[in-house]
């Protein structure tokens, strides 16, 4: 709970505990509300040794639960009780005789009888202040909980991110040494593009981004693929869908292209490379479909669909759908993104 919450927990119960009985046997038996019973003296020292109890019980528990101290504690509570009875004899055995001429007991009440009738209400109250320090305790274990797991969570994700970047990185300057050894003219091309999807990655910082700037970095991706070779690409690429006011996580549709890139043939005629992107009111569908050369296989290809997995399952549980059908000689990815209402309508703000 938060300190506002708290104090009016203990306010509700301080309230119910003092008058509301009181309210409620006035209409029972008299059918109006008696201010002269409801509202006494006795009711406001009945605030202040209740409002002590709690607190003080609050306190103990804090101190002495969390380190498992239960002895003190006990001890401590034991304590209390006798806090209680004392507070409250000195308010109205003492002080109001004292000032306005009456007590709330008998002059020469028993001690022992005195004593044991307050247990009686110095455990209630104590009860009620353990219920309330538990109920308070529970919650803010949950709330932790849930931040550890959220600040883990977001490690996780910065660290897949953080390699997304690299992967590409590393793949580009490939391409690029390769039309430098050859003295290629379009090295210098490359080098611009991959300075625009350097600017991308390294300034889109979001955690979510518009589809657009997304497709827009597949398709630099793809016109810096295409300087690599002399001849036209055989890839269908395909855009069915309004993708400026739609926002998705950055940095995850590329991996698929990057993929079919690196595993896929290009060039060949009857099995074009096939990208195509839609949208529908309740979801993003992206595809990816290439023939699969096995010579370009290699054994650092899996960094980019083990970590597109991964931010899945973290960015969109339970709300995204992964189909991969690989057979003999093509690769197929198919994956479908519920959208929320948030991702659908955020760019309106």
């Amino acid at each position: 709970m938060s300190r506002k919450q708290l104090w009016i927990t203990y306010g509700i119960l301080c309230f119910l505990t003092i008058w509301g009985w009181g309210f409620i046997d006035s209409l029972k038996f008299k059918g109006t509300i008696d201010w002269s019973e409801v509202i006494s003296p006795f009711h406001f020292t009945q605030f202040i040794y209740i409002f002590t109890t709690f607190g003080l019980t609050r306190y103990f528990l804090k101190k002495y639960y969390p380190q498992k101290k239960y002895a003190s504690l006990l001890l401590s509570l034991v304590l209390l009780m006798a806090v209680f009875i004392s507070l409250r004899y000195v308010l109205e055995e003492v002080l109001f005789p004292l000032f306005f001429g009456y007590r709330n007991y008998p002059k020469n009440v028993n001690p022992v009888y005195y004593a044991l009738d307050n247990i009686y209400y110095a455990l209630v109250y104590i009860v009620l202040g353990t219920i309330v320090f538990f109920l308070d305790h529970q919650l803010s274990s949950q709330k932790n909980e849930a931040q550890l797991k959220q600040e883990r969570i977001n490690a996780e994700l910065a660290f897949l991110r953080s390699q997304v970047s690299p992967h590409f990185l590393f793949n580009s300057l490939n391409n690029i040494y390769s039309l430098s050894y050859k003295k290629s003219d379009n090295a210098p091309d490359a080098i611009l593009k991959l300075s625009e999807l350097t600017r991308y990655m390294l300034y889109e910082k979001q955690d979510q981004v518009l589809l657009e700037k997304e497709w827009g970095y597949i398709r630099n991706f793809i016109s810096l693929q295409q300087l690599r070779y002399e001849s036209p690409l055989n890839l269908q690429l395909s855009l069915k869908a309004e993708i400026d006011t739609i926002y998705i996580a950055p940095y995850l549709l590329i991996p698929f292209v990057e993929n079919a890139f690196k595993h896929g043939d290009v060039h060949d005629k009857e099995n074009p490379m096939i990208i195509g992107l839609e949208c529908s009111e309740e979801e993003v569908i992206f595809k990816v479909k290439n023939k699969i050369v096995f010579q370009q296989k290699d054994k650092d290809g899996g960094i980019g669909l083990g970590n597109v997995r991964r931010r899945l399952e973290l960015l969109y549980p339970g709300s995204h759908q992964l189909i991969i059908n690989e057979q003999k000689e093509n690769f197929d990815i198919c994956l479908k993104i519920k959208l929320s209402h948030a991702a659908k309508n955020r760019s309106s703000r």
